[in-house]
């Protein structure tokens, strides 16, 4: 699959309330969010997506108040993973 381009018309840019400089990554943190919420991306997927590590982006969700999601297994294997690193 090749990336993905969204585009905002200018006019609907300039009238976003967002500030300029950061309304990119604003509004890629907001499509990111839904995103996970309906389990459309993993963790993983979204930590990518937003240049971040694992532990930045469960940081962010929490933030953000959203729930983190996952399988047992997943949860087992992140534990083994700080075990290991800790």
């Amino acid at each position: 699959m090749q990336s993905i381009v969204i585009e905002i018309p200018q006019e609907i840019a300039f009238q976003l309330r967002l500030p300029p400089k950061c309304a990119k990554q604003m509004i890629m943190q907001e499509l990111v969010i839904r995103l996970f919420e309906q389990e459309i991306i993993t963790s993983a997927q979204g930590a990518y997506l937003l240049k971040m590590d694992r532990l930045e982006f469960e940081r962010f969700l929490a933030e953000h108040e959203i729930p983190i999601h996952g399988e047992a297994d997943g949860l087992k294997e992140d534990i083994n993973c700080l075990e290991r690193v800790l």
